[in-house]
């Protein structure tokens, strides 16, 4: 009975504890994105009814970017590779070569959302501050090395855009 009641409050303090490690990540994400759109704002210059817009648009898009890097993030397995068999070393490799895939079309729709999202914005914001917002910081003018990430998905791993024409079409 005794160890019952120490597992079941063992397992509740982990629990809780799970919880409020993820409480205080979801409040830090919220705390940077916050951040980042006022500094994107203030670097855009822009005020008012664009702000608002631009505000709430880079809110929705942020929410479903970190939803894709979410489900990537479940699909990642730690498992030790020593001591495989050759049967589980080639069931390793078919689902390591499956994730690949996976990633792959996870990089595929995190395109889709930011040309979604250029397309939406570029009603609000001039070339030049959509390049603002899209562009990895540190990549602007041709520096590197600033760190950090830029707008929507910037960064070592989001993405600037190449490319010209209209920025809802295809040649984006």
């Amino acid at each position: 009975m005794k160890k019952t009641i120490i597992l079941t409050a063992l397992i509740a303090f982990l629990f809780g504890t799970i919880n409020t490690i993820s409480a205080q990540d979801d409040s830090r994400r919220q705390e940077f994105m916050a951040r980042q759109t006022e500094r994107l704002v203030k670097n855009l210059k822009l005020d008012g009814d664009k702000k608002i817009q631009f505000e709430a648009i880079y809110k929705r898009y942020q929410e479903e970017l970190a939803a894709t890097r979410q489900q990537q993030a479940r699909q990642r397995d730690d498992d030790n590779n020593k001591n495989l068999s050759d049967e589980e070393a080639t069931a390793k490799l078919t689902e390591i070569f499956a994730r690949q895939a996976e990633q792959i079309q996870q990089q595929q729709r995190r395109l889709d959302i930011q040309q979604k999202y250029c397309a939406e914005l570029s009603a609000i914001l001039t070339p030049q501050q959509l390049l603002q917002v899209f562009q990895p910081q540190g990549r602007q003018g041709g520096r590197q090395g600033q760190g950090g990430r830029g707008g929507f998905g910037g960064g070592p791993r989001g993405g600037g855009f190449g490319g010209g024409g209209d920025f809802g079409g295809p040649g984006f």
